[in-house]
């Protein structure tokens, strides 16, 4: 089991060091709340911000044993993957038998509109007992070694759980008893809303039954201990994070002062998912200590890539939370409750669906990749998906700067880092567009397009294949002239790393060459936007480097751990700090 104090665990996958990416990081700060609210025994300090790092790929793994997941895990590690968000571990309602699919009717008799796709309702989503760990999904001994398994391989793991209500009364065996709650007295009262709810506005949203399903009190202290016990509990079983259910259908400031607070302490990263698309909504619960699904991102993506404009994508239109605080969106083209462009009852993903993941790996925001096909989960050995996932990671850093779009076309830029173009046309599109870079070769990753030159106004002529995407990045074996990215042919290097700090804090690299004072001291990097420190110098051939951390105009006392970095990787994936 991992130490949750500290999610920044070295592993080394296909050769190279890296570790695992879900972490807080300060950005509200710790500020004192004065007095206990709502039944809370004590003062708690506000959540710091957790934050989505460039570079983080997680996958969605749903309607599978863990067992099954675990030993799945090697696969997912050989396509890169860096976190799995899971199903709820909790003894629930209904089993395997009582869902309906593939044309098979479960107990609610009805059929999935996507019954090919995904068993429905997904199982875990109606609690039973929170206490009880061992679910339809195997025991919590197996889901404590699934993680355990994830860890091994460097790959964090998120776990979802539902704040917001328990199972409904009516179940395949008759009434649902819950014996950690009483269904009279720790659950509102107030109808369904949308069907019978007796309130309106806020309150309503937020305290009648959603579905039907009964809508707790969480103004009541057992509510709330109950609640907090069950995150202590999976926080012990060694789990990355949490995604919360429903989170638009909990009070905002019972995750502010109390669940997000809690998850702070233990270490646990944290998204909501807050179906609305309106970009202040979400941002109001991002506030209160989360990331949040970007829901108007999703839409605008449906919108795109089912015969819309492009243009719905761009920066112009800025629909989604990516657009505005990119540090807390978690995208997606799909999930298990919402299907892709294209996808229909008698049409499983297709193209659309695959030029919507290449969109969402290539921009800002943490991808979270889904597929249906639960039986084999093929995408994970498809080297295309690979490659995506490799780009992600490597090269999807920086703003993003849109260089051209149209009715079919995106070519955007991560700035520095990466010029991504897709097309969703029938026919290839060929076109010129400004960039960072001059002077420079410009490779494509994934492998579809041939290598181009930027001249020296900055220009690139590039070709993007029908139904396709081109990924160009600098050329490592290359020269990159006057480009960012640390290869240039005037003898000089760029060390990048990004990575946050404290407040008059600064990162110092550090290395054994003349130029990085052969491990005698520290050079102050220089910070811009997104926690980005770097410092040029003259190029000393061989080298190994490291960064360190310390107050400003020194040298750096805190050094980076894990291994040291060479002259063949001069932006590396933080490593975390040796405190």
């Amino acid at each position: 089991m991992i130490d949750n104090s500290n999610h920044e665990q070295s592993y080394h996958r296909n050769g190279v060091e890296r570790r695992t990416l879900l972490k807080t990081s300060a950005a509200l700060g710790a500020l004192a709340v004065g007095g206990g609210l709502f039944g809370s025994a004590s003062a708690r300090s506000l959540p710091e911000q957790p934050a989505v790092e460039d570079g983080t790929v997680a996958y969605q793994y749903f309607h599978a044993e863990w067992s099954e997941i675990e030993a799945d895990v090697p696969r997912l590690a050989a396509a890169g993957v860096d976190a799995i968000w899971i199903q709820q571990p909790a003894r629930s309602k209904l089993e395997w038998d009582d869902l309906s699919y593939d044309g098979e009717y479960g107990f609610y008799d009805e059929r999935s509109p996507y019954g090919w796709r995904d068993p429905h309702p997904p199982v875990g989503y109606q609690p039973v007992d929170l206490r009880d760990l061992d679910s339809t999904f195997g025991t919590e001994a197996e889901l404590e070694s699934l993680i355990q398994a994830c860890h091994e391989r460097g790959i964090s793991v998120i776990v979802d759980v539902v704040l917001n209500h328990m199972a409904a009364a009516d179940g395949p065996d008759g009434y649902v008893e819950l014996p950690q709650f009483d269904r009279d007295e720790h659950f509102h009262d107030y109808g369904t809303l949308g069907e019978d709810c007796e309130l309106d506005g806020e309150r309503a949203e937020y305290e009648c039954n959603l579905l039907g399903l009964p809508s707790f009190d969480i103004e009541q202290s057992y509510v709330q201990d109950a609640q907090r016990n069950y995150i202590q509990r999976i926080a012990d079983l060694g789990a990355d994070g949490l995604r919360y259910d429903a989170a638009a259908h909990v009070w905002p400031w019972y995750f502010e002062t109390e669940i997000n607070a809690l998850a702070d302490d233990l270490g646990l990263w944290r998204v909501g998912e807050i179906w609305e698309y309106d970009v202040d909504r979400l941002l109001e619960f991002a506030d209160t200590g989360m990331t949040v699904f970007d829901f108007p991102l999703y839409d605008a993506i449906v919108e795109a890539f089912e015969g819309g404009s492009m243009e719905a994508l761009s920066q112009n239109a800025a629909r989604g939370v990516a657009h505005h605080r990119p540090n807390v969106a978690v995208t997606f083209a799909q999930n298990h409750d919402t299907v892709g462009p294209g996808v229909e009852p008698d049409q499983p993903e297709g193209r659309e669906v695959e030029l919507a993941e290449a969109f969402v790996f290539a921009y800002a925001g943490m991808p979270m990749v889904y597929r249906s096909g639960p039986d084999d989960r093929s995408e994970l050995d498809d080297q295309a998906f690979r490659d995506l996932v490799a780009v992600s990671q490597e090269f999807a850093h920086g703003g993003v700067v849109d260089r051209y779009v149209d009715q079919d076309t995106y070519v955007f830029e991560r700035e520095g880092n990466l010029l991504a173009g897709i097309n969703k046309g029938d026919l290839a599109r060929e076109q010129t567009v400004q960039t960072s870079w001059s002077d420079a070769t410009l490779v494509d990753r994934t492998g579809y397009g041939e290598a181009v030159s930027v001249d020296a106004s900055g220009q690139v002529t590039i070709e993007v294949p029908a139904e396709g995407w081109v990924m160009y990045a600098p050329d490592d074996e290359g020269d990159d002239g006057d480009d960012d990215d640390g290869d240039g042919d005037n003898g000089e290097i760029t060390l990048r790393v990004t990575v946050d700090v404290g407040y008059g804090e600064s990162v110092y690299f550090t290395g054994g060459s003349d130029e990085l004072t052969n491990w005698g001291g520290g050079i102050e990097g220089t910070w811009s936007e997104g926690n980005v420190w770097e410092v040029t110098i003259d190029d000393p051939g061989e080298f190994e480097w490291k960064t360190r951390r310390g107050p400003s105009g020194g040298t750096g006392d805190v050094w980076e751990q894990g291994d040291n970095h060479d002259e063949h990787d001069l932006q590396p994936t933080h490593q975390g700090w040796s405190e």
